[in-house]
């Protein structure tokens, strides 16, 4: 029977290469397409389950409900509450503090960043962390270090690095370290799999660090081992007494939250396990992955598959009509249906299997593509693979021949051998085949519209207006020294640069690694208005640098006396000017603007007035809503900035070059620490970055459908082409002209197109508007993209057929009613 199944498929490439061509080359790019893309999606599904013990791991997350501000949960707690949580909570086995930072290493003269972390010794042994040298004690001591296998050949050349001694520079502060372990990691992808520094969290770094002493601090993650993955839930359901026990205090207090401090704070514990999923809603969580994206690529893949057996469907339903007479033949000469059956079947396997080798090869293609538009780290796995390929070859064999080979089989020879035609199936299978183009082309034009509406999305956000002028801006990084004078010498010495028009310091810039926040309170008409305020400070280039819209008032003037802020210290409950963001105007409860001008805001014994309402500056993540905020005035380094983010106003000078030169001048104060400046599109491109890859990723999903239904629709016209050559014969010869015949030919192979674009726009409407709502700004979902998809897939389907039409329109009647 092989041998007799092998010989047909020969025979049949040879007779008909066109429809065994489209077939093969439709479910191998079926198979391709759905291979690279479940990759991607195991990828994703897989990210931290090479942890030891993941399902008994946990991070400490916060939830802040501060007054005038949304419900928000932050990826990192303070510190301080760990000796207390391991003091009430017996059910916690181990615990991991960690610190990420940023570390330099002089290699050749040149600084070369590192990304690491301050940690406590058990992370070792709590991530399960595997060791090429070194032992599981090995940040026990204050001055070890463990490297990644990958750190240490970027500086020492080899991993065999045990004892060696490494300088590490962490923002001017230098420190000297002894290799203790060389680690590889752990399996799979994972959020240590990007660390190449770990360094033990030092005393006097714990003295030094409010986040090691205050409730109201973060600076880092909590990890949490349970004793029993069931212990996650009776934690949790303790933690709010947990925190009103131990973060109670009284208002005055540095350390505590305030008398009830259940009211604004909060503690949870994130699962590890699929933690990459559960970030996408958390704060400062820059691994966050929506897991419907996720899941719709993984669809987007089912899908193209769906459509490459859809598509041999309806190819080898066209198809089983020219084999009509030999299935006739063979049943007169004593086949039985059982054989005929088991031949059809193992000829679409056949096939089947050499277009999921063709498949396999293509899927070695996409996936380094793959991997580079996501920028992780996507591998071809080919135990999983190979363990998949024969489900899905076996799978989309029957699928797409089952019924084909049933329609084949079950031919009556005398009506076949009888009629002076070829049989069409009858109705159902044509059909079939109509209902199968539309699905295909729904499946398409749905796609189609996905990505669009995801790429106008990405450019909306890209080019949207931020509050501020991006153009012509440069943010450095923060100045590690609190000094005064350190940081007036290198305000100086920026400015000096060629090309500078003007320097500033914030406390804030685009994409913020530190962030301060205070609680004012207006008296209203009806009543206090309490709001939780993100705290900024300017000097008088802070206007020119970055350019706000004033919507209301004036900006800061350094001649106002009122307008400085005070040095608290001194004076604390001294009087001083301000300006709020839109947003904090709103929450306050001002109608307009305009309104809040001269209002009176306080916090504690401290005194505001509003003087001035900007537009709201979107520093941050375009799926979170903007931050009420509050800008003090500092026009001549009065009081010291916290590690002040430098941004610089330029002109006429190229960005490379602009930000060559800034970094010597930056050098020339603090040459051991580098100051990395970049454009402010360059600090959130890291917002826009996931969604613009997965629309890439849709992109190819869309290519792939339209191809495949292309193909379809493409074999399926040369099939009516072969059958309706008498028709338009006579109706040539009573007087149709070419062009009516090949409207009439147009209008039926585009009539199922039309009818799937009534089913995709709505089902695509309902998704797009669900995936456009999580984002703070975004665009209206118009017509626009519809109609692009719908005359895109009416297009391409309209030249695939066309050849097909035009010749049939043209053929000469007589030679048509003669061949029939």
């Amino acid at each position: 029977m092989l041998t007799t199944i092998l010989r047909s498929v020969i025979r049949q490439a040879r007779r008909h290469p066109l429809y065994v061509g489209l077939n093969v080359f439709g479910l191998a790019l079926g198979i391709g397409v759905f291979l690279a893309l479940l990759l991607l999606v195991r990828f994703e599904y897989s990210y931290n389950s090479g942890l030891a013990d993941v399902d008994r791991l946990f991070r400490l997350d916060t939830i802040a409900s501060n007054p005038g501000t949304e419900t928000r949960e932050y990826a990192g707690t303070t510190f301080y509450a760990l000796p207390f949580l391991r003091q009430d909570f017996p059910n916690i086995e181990n615990s991991v503090r960690f610190e990420e930072d940023s570390f330099q290493v002089r290699l050749n003269g040149t600084l070369v960043l590192f990304r690491g972390a301050f940690v406590d010794p058990s992370i070792l042994e709590v991530f399960g962390l595997r060791l090429l040298s070194g032992h599981l004690d090995a940040l026990n001591r204050p001055d070890g270090l463990v490297l990644s296998e990958k750190a240490a050949k970027r500086i020492f050349g080899t991993s065999d690095v045990l004892g060696r001694t490494v300088t590490v520079d962490n923002h001017g502060q230098m420190s000297r370290h002894i290799v203790t372990a060389v680690t590889d990691g752990v399996v799979g992808p994972n959020f240590l799999s990007d660390f190449e520094m770990m360094i033990p969290i030092s005393t006097e770094h714990e003295k030094s660090s409010h986040c090691y002493s205050r409730w109201g601090s973060d600076c880092g993650n909590i990890y949490l081992k349970v004793r029993h993955a069931q212990d996650q839930a009776l934690i949790q359901s303790r933690l709010r007494d947990f925190v009103m026990r131990r973060a109670s205090g009284p208002d005055d207090s540095d350390i505590g939250l305030g008398p009830h401090p259940e009211k604004t704070y909060a503690l949870a514990l994130a699962p590890l396990r699929n933690g990459r999923f559960y970030d996408a809603h958390v704060v400062a969580a820059d691994d966050g992955v929506e897991r419907n994206v996720i899941d719709g690529i993984g669809l987007v893949g089912l899908l193209a598959l769906a459509l490459a057996c859809a598509n041999a469907v309806n190819l080898a339903t066209a198809r089983s009509v020219l084999r009509a007479r030999e299935v006739a033949i063979r049943k007169t000469l004593g086949g039985t249906r059982k054989a005929l059956l088991v031949q059809f079947l193992g000829e679409a396997l056949v096939l089947t299997l050499i277009a999921g080798l063709l498949g396999l090869a293509l899927c070695e293609l996409l996936v380094p593509g793959i991997a580079s538009l996501t920028g992780e780290n996507i591998t071809i796995s080919y135990g999983f693979v190979l363990a998949v390929l024969p489900l899905v070859i076996l799978g989309c064999g029957l699928a797409s021949s089952l019924y084909p080979a049933i329609i084949l089989s079950g031919y009556r020879p005398a009506r076949i051998l009888a009629a002076a035609r070829m049989p069409s199936g009858g109705r159902m299978a044509a059909r079939l085949r109509d209902g199968l183009v539309i699905g295909q082309f729904a499946i398409a034009i749905t796609i189609i519209i996905g990505m669009l509406v995801i790429h106008q999305q990405t450019e909306f956000l890209t080019r949207a207006d931020q509050g501020f002028v991006r153009s012509g801006l440069l943010i450095g990084s923060a100045i590690p020294s609190e000094d005064i004078a350190t940081q007036q010498h290198m305000h100086d010495r920026l400015a000096s640069v060629p090309g500078v028009l003007a320097v500033t310091y914030g406390m804030l810039a685009p994409s913020p690694d530190n962030k301060s926040q205070s609680t004012f309170a207006y008296d209203g008409p009806n009543g206090p208005v309490r709001v939780h305020l993100l705290q900024d400070k300017g000097d008088e280039n802070y206007f020119r640098v970055y350019q706000p819209h004033m919507l209301a008032g004036r900006w800061f003037d350094a001649s106002r006396g009122q307008d400085s802020r005070p040095d608290y210290k001194k004076t604390p409950s001294a009087m001083t000017n301000i300006i709020l963001n839109e947003t904090a105007t709103t929450r306050f409860g001002f109608a307009k603007p305009a309104d809040a001008i001269g209002k009176v805001i306080r916090a504690g014994g401290r005194s505001a007035t509003i003087i001035g309402v900007m537009a709201d500056l979107r520093f941050e993540s375009p799926r979170q809503s903007v931050y009420p905020e509050i800008i003090t005035f500092d026009p001549r380094f009065n009081t010291q900035f916290e590690q002040p983010i430098p941004a610089i106003r330029f002109s006429d000078v190229p960005v490379p070059e602009m930000e060559r030169r800034l970094a010597l001048a930056w050098s020339s104060v603090l040459p051991d620490v580098e100051g990395h400046f970049q454009t402010a599109d360059a600090r959130l491109e890291k917002f826009y970055r996931g969604d613009e890859q997965r629309g890439r990723i849709f992109t190819l999903g869309a290519v792939a459908a339209v191809m495949i239904a292309a193909l379809g629709l493409y074999g399926l016209s040369a099939f009516a082409a072969a059958r309706r050559v008498h028709e338009i014969g006579i109706r040539k010869t009573l007087g149709a002209t070419s062009f009516q015949v090949m409207m009439l030919l147009l209008r039926d192979f585009l009539r199922p197109v039309i009818i799937a674009s009534l089913v995709a726009c709505p089902i695509a409407w309902a998704i797009m508007r669900d995936w456009l709502s999580e984002f703070d700004e975004r665009i209206s979902l118009g017509p626009i993209s519809f109609i692009i998809a719908v005359i895109g897939a009416l297009t391409i389907a309209g030249l695939t057929v066309l050849g097909q039409t035009i010749r049939l329109a043209r053929a000469e009647p007589a030679r048509a009613l003669r061949a029939e």
